[in-house]
């Protein structure tokens, strides 16, 4: 049992972020007044961003309701931005974090009905206010508080302060990709999944490490 909990401590998985700005009329309106250039954030155990949890709308014609929904670069709003910039990132973590994240993000899957948008948080983010409430969150705040109640990041501040732009300066995040969204599409299937992932020796839109 002691071997088996300190190999859960010493092997390194990989989880990615992913930071969009899609063309809808809230990210527009969000990108206006954070002059930033990703106005979302997800979270996923994959580098291909097929399969990514986040706090977003539920339907993809209307901003409202949101609250907290399995997405993918393939289908629902995201499908219907192609020009829209984005980015990957990795985070290396160790077993045991990797297993917890994923099993936080299976059960708030299965009771999902009970999440909801923080939909003043992105407003107080802005101005410096945090703001907490339970079970809301915004896409940003969730993928930060996730992370760190997993021991997979520290924070320098509440994670209801935290912007998408915030997540990419986090120690231990690097790169993958920086692109448009029909880029990252395009070349999924020449990305490699697996943790040793070296974007160095695929798709030249993936960034050199």
């Amino acid at each position: 049992m002691t071997e088996i909990n300190l190999n859960s401590r010493l092997k390194k998985r990989t989880v990615y972020v992913f930071l969009v700005r899609t063309n809808s009329f809230f990210s527009r309106i969000i990108a206006l007044f954070t002059k930033t250039k990703y106005t979302h954030a997800s979270i996923g155990f994959d580098s291909h961003c097929e399969s990514l949890y986040s706090f977003a709308r539920l339907n993809t014609g209307t901003p409202i309701p949101a609250g907290f929904v399995r997405e993918s670069t393939n289908t629902g709003l995201l499908s219907l931005s192609p020009n829209a910039p984005c980015a990957v990132y990795k985070l290396r973590v160790t077993e045991q974090a990797y297993e917890d994240i994923h099993s936080r993000l299976e059960e708030m899957y299965m009771d999902k009905e009970h999440y909801g948008y923080n939909y003043l948080g992105p407003i107080c983010c802005f101005l410096g206010i945090p703001l907490t409430i339970k079970n809301k969150y915004f896409c940003s705040q969730f993928v930060a508080e996730l992370l760190e109640k997993n021991h997979a990041v520290s924070l320098s501040k509440p994670a209801s302060l935290y912007h998408p732009r915030d997540l990419e300066k986090l120690p231990g995040f690097e790169l993958v990709f920086e692109g448009k969204l029909s880029e990252l599409t395009h070349n999924q299937n020449n990305v490699c999944p697996l943790d040793d992932y070296n974007p160095v020796h695929h798709a030249y839109h993936y960034h050199r490490m």
